[in-house]
């Protein structure tokens, strides 16, 4: 009888910590990625204004929008390393493949370098810089909001 209740209980506590290791080592991280990818996406909408316009809003909000770009993108390659076994675990939940990730990394640490001055064509390549964000993470972005074919 002693040795029943004992093996139930040891059975309890040895599920209860393989569930709390899967759940802050694969679970949380997953889902913390999930998370920057939509601040991220929130980002692109809420700064597009100052991204299409660089050198036109006020010192503050083009320095607050170059730091927020480049923090989103330090977070997300740091997810890189924070998911265990990030090919794998990409497949099984649905995140975007490594290289895509750092392509968007990227493309945000280059929207933050452009957003102080317009030199050339930076409104285009900021156009593409976005583009790129949005299809190498899964982010939705309408046909009209693209930089036309026939400009390219």
């Amino acid at each position: 009888m002693n040795e029943t209740v004992f093996l139930t209980v040891l059975t309890g506590v040895v599920t209860f910590v393989i569930g709390q290791l899967v759940v802050k080592l694969l679970i949380e991280p997953v889902q913390e990625m999930r998370r920057t990818i939509a601040q991220i996406s929130h980002t692109m909408i809420e700064r597009a204004n100052v991204y299409q316009n660089p050198g036109i809003p006020t010192q503050e909000i083009m320095i607050e929008t170059s730091q927020q770009t480049r923090k989103l993108s330090s977070q997300l390659h740091a997810h890189l390393y924070l998911v265990p076994a990030y090919s794998v675990t990409a497949r099984i939940f649905f995140l975007p493949p490594r290289e895509k990730v750092l392509a968007a990394s990227s493309a945000l640490i280059g929207l933050s370098n452009s957003v102080f001055k317009a030199v050339g064509d930076t409104y285009r390549a900021n156009a593409k810089k976005v583009e790129v964000v949005c299809d190498s993470l899964g982010i939705y972005l309408e046909d009209s909001a693209r930089w036309p074919e026939d400009l390219k």
